[in-house]
C-alpha cells in the first residue's frame, strides 16, 4: 500500500522536517559504548530552572507511562484517570491490571473536575493531561494548581502529561519545582518532530523522579538518540516558531469547521476533535483518503469522533476540507435518485425485451448489467439484453419500441405515469433554491429531462441531458462542462449507478451513492468511487 501524502492520524509532525535536522550529522565514534543520559539530563534541568536529578530521559513518552503503571503495581498504588484519555493509559491498564478509577467526562467531553476531586484518595496517582489527547482540552493554570494541591491534601500524587504543551503557546506557566507530589511528562515526538526516534522525558523533584529512575532500564535511550535529543533541545527557539504556525493553522481549521455547523472541542494541541454523524464521518475518511490524507476516525470510547492533526502546509488539507464542508455545486442524477423509475424505465426495459424477443427478463438481470458499468442509458441497456437473444434488430428499433412504451401511444398511457418522487419536499426546498447552485446530470434525452424537472417541481441551475453531451456517463463530460464553463471546483454528485460514481470520480467530485439495496450493490458503488453510500436521497440532509 502506498504511503499517504499527509499522515494526519497520529499527531506527528508529518509534513515538514525541522530545519536543524537537515544539518544534523550522527557522530559514530562512540556507538560501541553504552549510552549515558546524565549530561543531557543535567543540561535540561538547568535550562528548566530545576536542580540536578530533576530530569530523566525515557524511550518516548510511552515508556514514562509504562513506568508509572509499573511503579503502581510494585508499590500497590492506585490510579485515577479522567476520560477521555490517551490510549496508552487504557492499554497499560489492561497489561498491568492496577486498581484504577476512570472518571467519565462531562457531556461536552471536558474533564469533570468536581468528580475528579471527589474521587481522590491517599496512595493514588492522578493523571492529568494538558492539552488532553484526544480532545485538546487545556486546563487553565488555576484549575491545574487547584487539582495538584487537592491531590497533595489527600496524600495523592499527580502525573502531568504535557506531550502537546508546546502547541498551547502558553504565556502563564506554573512553578513545577514547587510541588513535591508532581511528575511531568514531555516528549520530543510531537513539536520536535522526532516520533520515530522515541525520546521523551519526565521531570519533578529528584525524589519523585527517582521512583521512575529505579525501575527503568539503565540504557533506555540509545547514544544515537541522545545526540538527536541534544540537537533538538538546542533548537528550542526554532520549535517555538513551528508551534506558533501550527496554533495559527489550528484556529483556521476550527473556524472553517464551526462556520459550517461542526462544533469542535476547544483544542490547544496540534489537532482538532469533533463528533458527527456516521455518514459525515465516513465522508471525511473517504474524501481525505482520496486526497492522500490519513485521518483518525477510530477512537476508543468515542465512536462518533473524528480527529484531525494540523499540518504546517495547509493547501491540500484545506482543499479537501472545503470540498467536504463547502461544495460550490450540488449535482444529481435523476432516475433512481430523485425519481423512482422502477415502474417506468425499468419496466420499459423489461417490456421492450419481451415485445422484441418474446423473452422475460427480471429486475435482477437489469441490475446485473448496470453493475458492469457503461449502461447508464436505458436504451443501451435494453439493447444489450436483447442482443443476448437476437442480434438482427437495429438500435433504432429498440429505441422506438422503448419510447412508445414510456411515452404511450394513442389512447394507451405511457409508463411515465408510474413515476414518483424520491426526494422529500424539505430537501427540495433546501437544495433547489436561489442560494444554492444545483444541477441535473442525467442520461435522459432533453425532453424527458425537462419533463422530470417539471414533475419534481424544482428549478436546478443547470440541466445536462443525453442530448447535451457527445459522451454519456461514465464519461465525466457532462459534469466537467458545468465545472469548466462556470469556474466551479468543488462539486458533490449524487448518483445510483457505477457509471455515476465513475463519472463523478473522474471529474474530481465528492461522490455520494444512493439507494443500493444489497451489500453487493453498496460495495460496487464504493469500488466505483463513492465516498459514502446512502439508503436514499433524503439522507443527504445529514451531510449538508
Amino acid at each position: 500500500m502506498s504511503q499517504p501524502n499527509l499522515k494526519l492520524d497520529f499527531n506527528e509532525r508529518a509534513d515538514s522536517k525541522p530545519a536543524w535536522l537537515a544539518s544534523f550529522e550522527l557522530n559514530t565514534d562512540q556507538l560501541w559504548c553504552y549510552p549515558n543520559r546524565a549530561e543531557l539530563e543535567s543540561q535540561m534541568a538547568e535550562d528548566l530552572g530545576l536542580v540536578k536529578g530533576s530530569v530523566m530521559l525515557t524511550n518516548g513518552g510511552d515508556e514514562s507511562i509504562e513506568l508509572l503503571y509499573k511503579n503502581c503495581k510494585l508499590n500497590d498504588e492506585s490510579l485515577l484517570v479522567p476520560e477521555p484519555c490517551f490510549s496508552q493509559y487504557t492499554h497499560n491498564q489492561k497489561v498491568w491490571q492496577n486498581e484504577t478509577i476512570f472518571t467519565p467526562a462531562c457531556d461536552d467531553l471536558t474533564i469533570d473536575v468536581a468528580a475528579l476531586k471527589s474521587q481522590m484518595t491517599a496512595n493514588q496517582w492522578v493523571i492529568l493531561t494538558r492539552p488532553n489527547n484526544p480532545t485538546g482540552e487545556y486546563l487553565p493554570v488555576d484549575v491545574l494548581l487547584d487539582l495538584i494541591r487537592s491531590a497533595a491534601a489527600k496524600g495523592a500524587w499527580v502525573f502531568l502529561d504535557e506531550a502537546y504543551v508546546e502547541f498551547a503557546v502558553e504565556d502563564q506557566s506554573i512553578d513545577y519545582a514547587a510541588f513535591s507530589n508532581l511528575v511531568t511528562l514531555r516528549t520530543f515526538s510531537k513539536a520536535f518532530g522526532l516520533a520515530g526516534a522515541r525520546i521523551g522525558y519526565i521531570f519533578g523533584q529528584p525524589e519523585m523522579v527517582d521512583k521512575f529512575r529505579k525501575i527503568a532500564m539503565p540504557f533506555n535511550v540509545s547514544r544515537a538518540n541522545l545526540q538527536l535529543a541534544t540537537a533538538a533541545w538546542q533548537a528550542r527557539d526554532e520549535i517555538k516558531a513551528y508551534c506558533l504556525k501550527i496554533a495559527e493553522n489550528r484556529e483556521s481549521v476550527i473556524e472553517l469547521l464551526e462556520n459550517h455547523g461542526i462544533k469542535t472541542c476547544a483544542s490547544r494541541g496540534n489537532f482538532v476533535l469533533f463528533e458527527t454523524t456516521d455518514e459525515k464521518k465516513a465522508l471525511f475518511k473517504q474524501v481525505m483518503a482520496k486526497h492522500g490524507i490519513q485521518i483518525k476516525t477510530e477512537l476508543g470510547g468515542l465512536p462518533a469522533a473524528v480527529r484531525l492533526t494540523i499540518p504546517e502546509n495547509m493547501a491540500e488539507f484545506t482543499q479537501a476540507l472545503q470540498l467536504i464542508l463547502a461544495p460550490q455545486l450540488l449535482a444529481f442524477d435523476m432516475d433512481g435518485v430523485l425519481i423512482d423509475t422502477s415502474q417506468s424505465y425499468d419496466q420499459c426495459i423489461i417490456q421492450t425485451v419481451s415485445v422484441l424477443t418474446g423473452q422475460i427478463v427480471e429486475q435482477s438481470d437489469i441490475e446485473r448489467v448496470r453493475a458492469k458499468g457503461g449502461f447508464n442509458n436505458d436504451w443501451v441497456l435494453a439493447a444489450e439484453l436483447i442482443k443476448q437473444h437476437r442480434d438482427d434488430l437495429s438500435y433504432e428499433t429498440v429505441v422506438e419500441t422503448f419510447q412508445k412504451l414510456y411515452q404511450g401511444e394513442g389512447s394507451q398511457a405511457g409508463l411515465v405515469m408510474a413515476e414518483s418522487d424520491l426526494i422529500s419536499a424539505s430537501l427540495k426546498q433546501q437544495v433547489f433554491n436561489a442560494r444554492i447552485t444545483s444541477a441535473i446530470v442525467t442520461g435522459r434525452p432533453r425532453k424527458e429531462a425537462e419533463q422530470g424537472v417539471k414533475q419534481l417541481n424544482i428549478k436546478p441551475t443547470y440541466i445536462i441531458s443525453a442530448d447535451d453531451v457527445q459522451q454519456q456517463k461514465p464519461d465525466p463530460e457532462g459534469l466537467l462542462s458545468i465545472m469548466r464553463n462556470n469556474h466551479i471546483e468543488r462539486v458533490w454528485f449524487c448518483g445510483d449507478t457505477v457509471d455515476d460514481m465513475q463519472a463523478g470520480t473522474q471529474a474530481g467530485c465528492l461522490c455520494i451513492g444512493i439507494g443500493a439495496k444489497t451489500p453487493e450493490a453498496t460495495e460496487n458503488l464504493y469500488r466505483a468511487g463513492a465516498d459514502v453510500v446512502l439508503e436514499n436521497i433524503n439522507q443527504l440532509e445529514t451531510l449538508l
